[in-house]
C-alpha cells in the first residue's frame, strides 16, 4: 500500500508532505506509548 502511495504521479512535495506526516504519526505513537508504559503504575496485587 505505502508503495502504491509513493509511486503513484503525484507532486513529490506532496510525497514528501505524506512521508513527514507518516513518520510524525509513528514517533507520536511510539513516544505515547513508552510515556503510558512508564507512567502506568504497577499492580501490586
Amino acid at each position: 500500500m505505502l508503495l502504491e502511495i509513493f509511486s503513484s504521479p503525484i507532486a513529490s512535495g506532496a510525497q514528501l508532505f505524506l512521508l513527514i506526516v507518516c513518520v510524525l504519526i509513528g514517533l507520536g505513537a511510539g513516544i505515547t506509548a513508552i510515556d503510558f508504559r512508564n507512567t502506568d503504575p504497577p499492580k501490586e496485587k
